[in-house]
């Protein structure tokens, strides 16, 4: 299947524009640092960026593939489930 690049940057700015009009915590991060240096927005954008580009890279190069292979799904369903089991334990272990 081939895939169209304007398509693919277009999907991409959709998704990024999702996230950034909802507030959450790199709004706040934003907020809060800018205050106190005028550089912090760039900062904070280009921090953000080196996640986000990887991601994108991925998502390209057709991840989502190896990620619906049935052992993969499996590995992370059984990640997720001891993820909320070391969550949850702590919080238990202190009720009475």
């Amino acid at each position: 299947m081939e895939t169209s690049l304007g398509l693919f940057l277009l999907s991409v700015i959709g998704i990024s524009l999702t996230g950034a009009m909802l507030p959450g915590p790199m709004t706040a991060a934003t907020i809060a640092k800018g205050y106190g240096s005028k550089n912090a927005g760039a900062l904070i954008a280009v921090g953000h960026g080196v996640i986000e580009l990887p991601l994108i890279a991925a998502i390209y190069l057709g991840v989502g593939h190896f990620l619906g292979l049935p052992l993969v799904v499996s590995i992370i369903y059984i990640a997720g489930g001891v993820a909320l089991f070391y969550l949850w334990f702590p919080n238990v272990s202190h009720c009475q």
